[in-house]
Protein backbone atom coordinates (compact mmCIF):
# COMPACT_ATOMS: atom_id res chain seq x y z
CA UNK A 1 0.00 0.00 0.00
CA UNK A 2 2.80 2.48 0.75
CA UNK A 3 4.24 2.48 -2.76
CA UNK A 4 0.93 1.94 -4.35
CA UNK A 5 -1.34 4.73 -3.24
CA UNK A 6 -0.99 8.33 -3.14
CA UNK A 7 -3.32 11.28 -3.13
CA UNK A 8 -4.38 12.45 -6.72
CA UNK A 9 -6.05 15.57 -5.51
CA UNK A 10 -8.62 17.39 -3.50
CA UNK A 11 -12.14 17.98 -5.57
CA UNK A 12 -13.57 20.39 -3.37
CA UNK A 13 -13.46 21.21 0.73
CA UNK A 14 -16.77 23.43 2.65
CA UNK A 15 -17.43 24.12 5.87
CA UNK A 16 -20.59 23.22 7.59
CA UNK A 17 -21.40 24.07 11.43
CA UNK A 18 -23.60 21.51 13.87
CA UNK A 19 -25.09 23.10 16.76
CA UNK A 20 -22.72 21.64 20.11
CA UNK A 21 -24.40 23.26 23.03
CA UNK A 22 -26.67 26.27 23.54
CA UNK A 23 -23.71 28.62 24.02
CA UNK A 24 -20.98 26.98 21.47
CA UNK A 25 -20.47 25.69 17.95
CA UNK A 26 -17.91 23.04 16.45
CA UNK A 27 -16.59 23.41 13.02
CA UNK A 28 -16.71 20.65 10.78
CA UNK A 29 -14.87 20.39 7.44
CA UNK A 30 -16.13 18.63 4.77
CA UNK A 31 -13.20 16.78 2.41
CA UNK A 32 -13.75 14.90 -1.07
CA UNK A 33 -10.39 13.16 -2.30
CA UNK A 34 -9.23 10.00 -4.82
CA UNK A 35 -7.13 7.25 -3.98
CA UNK A 36 -4.83 5.94 -6.95
CA UNK A 37 -2.39 2.97 -7.50
CA UNK A 38 0.94 3.82 -8.99
CA UNK A 39 -0.26 3.33 -12.60
CA UNK A 40 -3.00 5.55 -12.15
CA UNK A 41 -5.91 2.98 -11.84
CA UNK A 42 -8.18 3.95 -8.55
CA UNK A 43 -7.70 1.67 -5.50
CA UNK A 44 -9.91 -1.79 -4.59
CA UNK A 45 -13.21 -0.68 -3.14
CA UNK A 46 -13.74 -1.02 0.28
CA UNK A 47 -12.75 1.33 4.01
CA UNK A 48 -9.44 2.52 4.67
CA UNK A 49 -7.86 4.44 7.94
CA UNK A 50 -6.71 7.84 7.09
CA UNK A 51 -5.10 9.91 8.95
CA UNK A 52 -5.76 13.59 8.46
CA UNK A 53 -3.33 16.79 9.72
CA UNK A 54 -3.07 20.73 8.68
CA UNK A 55 -0.15 22.48 8.79
CA UNK A 56 0.34 26.13 7.65
CA UNK A 57 3.09 25.38 5.38
CA UNK A 58 3.01 23.46 2.11
CA UNK A 59 6.45 21.77 2.95
CA UNK A 60 8.40 20.69 6.49
CA UNK A 61 6.68 22.07 9.99
CA UNK A 62 4.54 20.70 13.00
CA UNK A 63 1.29 19.91 12.58
CA UNK A 64 -1.27 22.51 14.23
CA UNK A 65 -4.46 19.49 14.18
CA UNK A 66 -4.87 16.08 13.27
CA UNK A 67 -7.08 12.81 13.69
CA UNK A 68 -7.58 9.41 11.89
CA UNK A 69 -10.76 8.41 10.40
CA UNK A 70 -10.46 4.19 10.99
CA UNK A 71 -13.42 3.50 8.71
CA UNK A 72 -13.29 5.78 5.19
CA UNK A 73 -15.10 4.41 2.48
CA UNK A 74 -13.63 4.19 -0.90
CA UNK A 75 -15.62 3.09 -3.89
CA UNK A 76 -14.29 3.82 -7.60
CA UNK A 77 -11.45 5.42 -5.51
CA UNK A 78 -13.17 8.34 -4.19
CA UNK A 79 -13.66 9.07 -0.56
CA UNK A 80 -15.70 11.28 1.16
CA UNK A 81 -14.71 12.39 5.43
CA UNK A 82 -15.97 15.51 7.70
CA UNK A 83 -12.81 16.58 9.25
CA UNK A 84 -13.41 17.28 12.94
CA UNK A 85 -15.79 14.07 13.44
CA UNK A 86 -12.87 12.20 15.60
CA UNK A 87 -11.00 15.43 17.21
CA UNK A 88 -12.44 18.85 17.45
CA UNK A 89 -11.60 20.93 14.82
CA UNK A 90 -10.35 23.82 17.32
CA UNK A 91 -7.80 25.81 14.71
CA UNK A 92 -8.98 29.49 14.11
CA UNK A 93 -8.94 29.76 10.36
CA UNK A 94 -7.19 32.84 10.22
CA UNK A 95 -4.72 32.31 7.97
CA UNK A 96 -3.91 29.45 4.82
CA UNK A 97 -3.80 26.20 5.85
CA UNK A 98 -2.59 22.78 4.10
CA UNK A 99 -3.99 19.28 4.40
CA UNK A 100 -2.20 16.42 4.65
CA UNK A 101 -3.34 12.44 3.93
CA UNK A 102 -1.75 9.05 5.30
CA UNK A 103 -3.29 5.88 4.69
CA UNK A 104 -3.26 3.37 7.38
CA UNK A 105 0.70 3.55 8.87
CA UNK A 106 1.96 4.40 5.56
CA UNK A 107 4.00 8.20 5.17
CA UNK A 108 1.97 11.03 4.56
CA UNK A 109 1.60 11.59 0.71
CA UNK A 110 2.90 14.92 -1.03
CA UNK A 111 1.79 17.29 -2.03
CA UNK A 112 0.25 18.69 0.66
CA UNK A 113 -3.06 20.00 -0.71
CA UNK A 114 -4.16 23.60 0.28
CA UNK A 115 -7.64 24.43 1.58
CA UNK A 116 -9.23 27.10 -0.82
CA UNK A 117 -11.96 29.28 0.05
CA UNK A 118 -15.58 28.73 -1.32
CA UNK A 119 -15.82 32.43 -3.72
CA UNK A 120 -18.63 33.86 -1.59
CA UNK A 121 -16.73 32.94 1.49
CA UNK A 122 -13.84 35.46 0.22
CA UNK A 123 -15.85 38.33 1.80
CA UNK A 124 -14.90 36.54 5.05
CA UNK A 125 -10.70 36.59 5.09
CA UNK A 126 -9.95 39.00 7.17
CA UNK A 127 -6.81 39.29 9.22
CA UNK A 128 -6.68 38.74 12.76
CA UNK A 129 -10.08 36.60 12.60
CA UNK A 130 -11.68 40.31 11.78
CA UNK A 131 -14.07 39.85 8.70
CA UNK A 132 -13.45 41.86 6.99
CA UNK A 133 -10.38 43.47 7.12
CA UNK A 134 -12.05 46.73 5.40
CA UNK A 135 -15.63 47.23 4.25
CA UNK A 136 -19.13 46.97 5.92
CA UNK A 137 -20.50 43.98 7.99
CA UNK A 138 -23.96 43.50 7.38
CA UNK A 139 -25.88 41.17 9.37
CA UNK A 140 -29.77 40.19 10.12
CA UNK A 141 -29.19 39.38 13.48
CA UNK A 142 -26.13 39.86 15.86
CA UNK A 143 -25.62 38.24 19.32
CA UNK A 144 -22.48 39.78 21.41
CA UNK A 145 -21.95 37.21 23.74
CA UNK A 146 -25.54 36.73 24.59
CA UNK A 147 -25.76 39.56 25.44
CA UNK A 148 -27.09 41.74 22.93
CA UNK A 149 -29.16 42.03 19.68
CA UNK A 150 -28.04 44.43 16.89
CA UNK A 151 -31.25 45.24 14.84
CA UNK A 152 -32.75 48.62 13.23
CA UNK A 153 -36.28 50.74 14.58
CA UNK A 154 -38.75 49.59 17.34
CA UNK A 155 -38.73 46.79 18.48
CA UNK A 156 -42.29 45.19 17.63
CA UNK A 157 -43.49 41.62 19.38
CA UNK A 158 -40.61 39.26 20.56
CA UNK A 159 -38.72 42.04 18.24
CA UNK A 160 -40.29 41.13 15.13
CA UNK A 161 -38.85 43.99 13.42
CA UNK A 162 -35.44 43.96 14.18
CA UNK A 163 -34.57 47.50 14.53
CA UNK A 164 -32.75 48.82 16.90
CA UNK A 165 -30.28 47.29 19.85
CA UNK A 166 -31.81 44.91 22.26
CA UNK A 167 -30.84 43.01 25.43
CA UNK A 168 -30.74 39.25 25.24
CA UNK A 169 -29.92 35.86 26.55
CA UNK A 170 -30.02 34.30 30.00
CA UNK A 171 -29.96 37.44 32.21
CA UNK A 172 -31.67 40.04 30.10
CA UNK A 173 -35.48 39.69 27.46
CA UNK A 174 -35.48 36.46 25.43
CA UNK A 175 -37.20 38.08 22.86
CA UNK A 176 -34.78 40.89 22.47
CA UNK A 177 -37.73 43.34 22.32
CA UNK A 178 -36.23 45.57 25.46
CA UNK A 179 -33.67 48.11 24.69
CA UNK A 180 -32.59 51.44 22.48
CA UNK A 181 -34.42 51.09 19.18
CA UNK A 182 -34.73 54.54 16.17
CA UNK A 183 -38.49 54.47 15.57
CA UNK A 184 -37.72 57.38 12.64
CA UNK A 185 -35.67 60.20 11.34
CA UNK A 186 -33.73 62.09 14.30
CA UNK A 187 -35.83 60.20 16.73
CA UNK A 188 -34.42 57.12 19.43
CA UNK A 189 -36.69 55.46 21.77
CA UNK A 190 -36.00 53.36 25.04
CA UNK A 191 -38.57 50.16 25.20
CA UNK A 192 -38.86 47.31 27.82
CA UNK A 193 -41.05 44.29 26.56
CA UNK A 194 -41.77 46.02 23.60
CA UNK A 195 -43.40 49.16 25.37
CA UNK A 196 -42.37 52.51 24.74
CA UNK A 197 -40.72 54.66 27.67
CA UNK A 198 -38.88 57.19 26.80
CA UNK A 199 -38.71 59.11 23.48
CA UNK A 200 -35.51 61.70 22.92
CA UNK A 201 -36.51 63.48 18.87
CA UNK A 202 -34.42 66.26 18.09
CA UNK A 203 -33.91 68.35 21.23
CA UNK A 204 -37.03 67.04 23.06
CA UNK A 205 -36.76 64.18 25.31
CA UNK A 206 -40.56 62.48 26.66
CA UNK A 207 -40.99 60.38 29.24
CA UNK A 208 -43.91 57.83 28.33
CA UNK A 209 -46.60 55.92 30.19
CA UNK A 210 -48.96 53.50 28.13
CA UNK A 211 -48.05 54.96 24.72
CA UNK A 212 -48.54 58.49 25.92
CA UNK A 213 -46.19 61.66 27.01
CA UNK A 214 -46.35 61.80 30.48
CA UNK A 215 -44.72 64.74 31.90
CA UNK A 216 -44.90 63.58 35.52
CA UNK A 217 -41.75 61.60 37.21
CA UNK A 218 -41.39 60.47 40.48
CA UNK A 219 -37.71 59.96 42.40
CA UNK A 220 -37.86 56.88 44.80
CA UNK A 221 -34.38 57.92 45.81
CA UNK A 222 -31.98 60.69 44.73
CA UNK A 223 -31.98 62.57 41.26
CA UNK A 224 -29.07 64.59 40.90
CA UNK A 225 -30.13 67.45 38.01
CA UNK A 226 -27.64 69.78 37.13
CA UNK A 227 -25.61 69.16 40.12
CA UNK A 228 -27.98 69.68 42.22
CA UNK A 229 -29.46 66.40 44.45
CA UNK A 230 -33.47 66.54 45.08
CA UNK A 231 -34.55 64.12 47.32
CA UNK A 232 -37.46 62.24 47.34
CA UNK A 233 -38.66 64.52 44.79
CA UNK A 234 -41.95 64.36 42.89
CA UNK A 235 -42.11 66.43 39.99
CA UNK A 236 -45.80 65.44 38.63
CA UNK A 237 -47.75 68.43 37.39
CA UNK A 238 -45.53 70.72 38.75
CA UNK A 239 -43.23 71.41 36.12
CA UNK A 240 -40.04 71.54 38.25
CA UNK A 241 -37.25 71.64 35.26
CA UNK A 242 -39.23 74.45 33.87
CA UNK A 243 -40.12 78.33 34.35
CA UNK A 244 -43.32 79.86 33.40
CA UNK A 245 -44.24 76.61 31.46
CA UNK A 246 -41.26 77.18 29.33
CA UNK A 247 -39.65 73.65 28.93
CA UNK A 248 -36.36 76.34 27.07
CA UNK A 249 -35.25 77.58 31.07
CA UNK A 250 -33.23 75.02 33.03
CA UNK A 251 -33.16 75.02 37.10
CA UNK A 252 -28.77 74.71 37.03
CA UNK A 253 -28.12 76.00 40.68
CA UNK A 254 -29.99 76.28 44.21
CA UNK A 255 -28.71 77.52 47.17
CA UNK A 256 -31.70 77.05 50.50
CA UNK A 257 -29.15 77.50 52.84
CA UNK A 258 -30.09 74.90 54.90
CA UNK A 259 -26.92 73.99 56.06
CA UNK A 260 -24.64 76.51 55.68
CA UNK A 261 -23.98 79.75 53.21
CA UNK A 262 -23.30 77.79 50.22
CA UNK A 263 -20.05 79.75 48.93
CA UNK A 264 -21.84 83.29 49.83
CA UNK A 265 -19.45 85.53 51.35
CA UNK A 266 -19.99 89.09 52.78
CA UNK A 267 -17.78 92.84 51.86
CA UNK A 268 -17.93 96.13 53.22
CA UNK A 269 -18.86 97.97 49.63
CA UNK A 270 -19.91 96.88 45.98
CA UNK A 271 -16.53 97.67 44.81
CA UNK A 272 -14.57 95.98 46.82
CA UNK A 273 -13.75 92.39 48.53
CA UNK A 274 -13.03 93.49 51.84
CA UNK A 275 -14.58 91.12 54.21
CA UNK A 276 -17.77 91.50 55.71
CA UNK A 277 -18.91 88.75 58.08
CA UNK A 278 -22.01 86.76 57.50
CA UNK A 279 -24.47 85.00 59.47
CA UNK A 280 -26.93 82.16 59.13
CA UNK A 281 -30.67 82.58 60.28
CA UNK A 282 -33.48 80.09 60.82
CA UNK A 283 -36.60 81.93 60.61
CA UNK A 284 -39.16 79.36 61.57
CA UNK A 285 -42.67 78.56 60.33
CA UNK A 286 -42.87 79.51 56.80
CA UNK A 287 -39.62 81.12 56.16
CA UNK A 288 -37.09 78.62 55.11
CA UNK A 289 -33.27 79.92 56.07
CA UNK A 290 -31.56 82.81 55.56
CA UNK A 291 -28.08 84.55 55.22
CA UNK A 292 -27.66 88.13 56.24
CA UNK A 293 -24.29 90.63 56.81
CA UNK A 294 -24.00 90.23 60.53
CA UNK A 295 -22.48 93.64 61.65
CA UNK A 296 -24.36 96.51 58.98
CA UNK A 297 -27.12 96.49 56.92
CA UNK A 298 -24.67 98.41 54.19
CA UNK A 299 -22.51 95.76 53.96
CA UNK A 300 -22.55 93.19 50.87
CA UNK A 301 -23.62 89.28 49.85
CA UNK A 302 -21.58 88.03 47.14
CA UNK A 303 -21.35 84.67 45.30
CA UNK A 304 -19.72 83.57 42.13
CA UNK A 305 -21.67 81.52 40.04
CA UNK A 306 -20.06 79.00 37.79
CA UNK A 307 -21.85 77.03 35.10
CA UNK A 308 -19.61 75.29 32.91
CA UNK A 309 -21.40 72.28 33.33
CA UNK A 310 -24.73 72.78 32.00
CA UNK A 311 -24.54 74.01 28.28
CA UNK A 312 -24.81 76.45 26.55
CA UNK A 313 -27.16 79.92 27.32
CA UNK A 314 -28.09 83.07 26.45
CA UNK A 315 -29.74 84.42 29.73
CA UNK A 316 -29.44 84.09 33.55
CA UNK A 317 -32.24 84.44 35.44
CA UNK A 318 -31.66 84.59 39.40
CA UNK A 319 -34.72 84.20 41.44
CA UNK A 320 -34.68 84.90 44.99
CA UNK A 321 -36.42 85.50 48.67
CA UNK A 322 -35.30 89.11 50.00
CA UNK A 323 -36.05 90.03 53.59
CA UNK A 324 -36.46 93.09 55.27
CA UNK A 325 -36.58 93.57 58.94
CA UNK A 326 -36.63 96.26 61.81
CA UNK A 327 -38.31 99.57 60.36
CA UNK A 328 -38.13 99.73 56.91
CA UNK A 329 -39.82 102.76 55.31
CA UNK A 330 -39.92 104.80 51.86
CA UNK A 331 -36.65 106.11 52.35
CA UNK A 332 -34.91 102.39 52.33
CA UNK A 333 -34.25 100.22 49.15
CA UNK A 334 -32.85 96.86 48.61
CA UNK A 335 -31.02 96.24 45.86
CA UNK A 336 -29.28 93.10 43.63
CA UNK A 337 -27.69 92.73 40.36
CA UNK A 338 -24.72 91.32 38.47
CA UNK A 339 -21.47 91.84 37.91
CA UNK A 340 -18.26 89.76 36.71
CA UNK A 341 -15.69 89.87 39.69
CA UNK A 342 -15.98 89.98 43.32
CA UNK A 343 -14.67 93.75 43.00
CA UNK A 344 -17.85 94.67 41.34
CA UNK A 345 -16.02 95.27 38.09
CA UNK A 346 -18.86 95.74 35.16
CA UNK A 347 -21.48 95.74 38.25
CA UNK A 348 -24.89 96.44 37.38
CA UNK A 349 -27.83 96.68 39.49
CA UNK A 350 -30.56 94.07 37.60
CA UNK A 351 -33.54 94.75 40.66
CA UNK A 352 -34.36 97.86 43.02
CA UNK A 353 -37.05 97.29 45.46
CA UNK A 354 -38.57 99.49 48.59
CA UNK A 355 -41.09 97.96 51.12
CA UNK A 356 -42.31 100.35 53.96
CA UNK A 357 -43.13 97.09 55.62
CA UNK A 358 -42.89 99.44 59.11
CA UNK A 359 -45.62 98.93 61.66
CA UNK A 360 -46.49 98.74 65.50
CA UNK A 361 -49.95 96.64 64.53
CA UNK A 362 -48.36 93.38 65.53
CA UNK A 363 -47.98 92.05 61.91
CA UNK A 364 -44.91 89.36 61.64
CA UNK A 365 -42.08 89.87 63.06
CA UNK A 366 -38.85 87.52 61.94
CA UNK A 367 -35.95 89.01 63.86
CA UNK A 368 -34.69 92.30 65.59
CA UNK A 369 -36.86 94.54 67.09
CA UNK A 370 -40.15 93.15 68.26
CA UNK A 371 -41.44 96.40 67.68
CA UNK A 372 -41.31 96.17 64.03
CA UNK A 373 -43.27 93.98 61.89
CA UNK A 374 -41.01 92.28 58.70
CA UNK A 375 -41.54 91.27 55.66
CA UNK A 376 -40.33 88.88 52.95
CA UNK A 377 -41.22 88.94 48.99
CA UNK A 378 -39.72 86.58 46.46
CA UNK A 379 -38.11 88.60 43.37
CA UNK A 380 -36.16 87.71 40.44
CA UNK A 381 -33.47 89.62 37.81
CA UNK A 382 -32.71 89.09 34.67
CA UNK A 383 -29.44 89.14 32.82
CA UNK A 384 -28.03 88.79 29.05
CA UNK A 385 -25.24 87.08 29.74
CA UNK A 386 -24.18 84.61 27.14
CA UNK A 387 -22.21 81.36 27.85
CA UNK A 388 -19.84 82.11 25.06
CA UNK A 389 -18.79 85.21 26.32
CA UNK A 390 -18.10 83.69 30.32
CA UNK A 391 -19.45 80.41 32.18
CA UNK A 392 -18.82 82.43 35.27
CA UNK A 393 -20.42 85.22 36.97
CA UNK A 394 -21.16 87.29 40.14
CA UNK A 395 -24.46 88.06 41.96
CA UNK A 396 -24.11 90.96 44.66
CA UNK A 397 -27.46 91.57 47.25
CA UNK A 398 -27.49 94.80 49.54
CA UNK A 399 -29.50 97.63 50.62
CA UNK A 400 -29.57 101.42 50.75
CA UNK A 401 -30.97 103.29 54.15
CA UNK A 402 -32.02 106.66 54.77
CA UNK A 403 -31.77 106.35 58.54
CA UNK A 404 -28.48 104.91 58.68
CA UNK A 405 -26.84 101.52 59.43
CA UNK A 406 -28.38 100.11 62.29
CA UNK A 407 -32.12 100.45 62.05
CA UNK A 408 -32.90 98.07 59.24
CA UNK A 409 -31.72 94.85 57.99
CA UNK A 410 -32.09 92.69 55.22
CA UNK A 411 -31.85 88.82 54.60
CA UNK A 412 -31.16 86.59 51.36
CA UNK A 413 -32.87 83.16 50.73
CA UNK A 414 -34.10 80.64 48.44
CA UNK A 415 -32.07 81.47 45.59
CA UNK A 416 -32.16 80.05 42.30
CA UNK A 417 -30.19 80.36 39.14
CA UNK A 418 -32.13 79.88 35.55
CA UNK A 419 -30.50 80.05 32.19
CA UNK A 420 -32.38 80.01 28.50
Amino acid sequence: MKKTLYLLSCVFCFFLFHQQSATAQAARLGIQGILKKANGNAVDDGTYSLRFRLYTQAEGGMHIWEETQPDVEVVGGIYTATLGSVAPLNVPFNTTYYLGVAVGSTSEMLPRIQLTTAPYALALLGNTNQFPSSGLVQADSVRVANGVLARGGAPGVAGANRRGYGFAGADGDTNGDSGMFSTGENSVSLYANNTELLRASGSTVNIKSNGVVDNSLTIQDQLLVNGTVSTNLNMANEKAIQYNGLSDWRLVRRDDFQANSNGWFGTTALDNNTSATIERVSLGTFNSPLIRPTASNDHFLKKEFTLNDVGPYSYILVKFKYYHTDSWDANDTGIGGFCTTDTGANANISWMNTAYVYSTQGKAHYMGNSDYSDGASCYEMLAYYPSTTSTSFHVFFGMRSGEGTGNERYGLGNVEVWVR
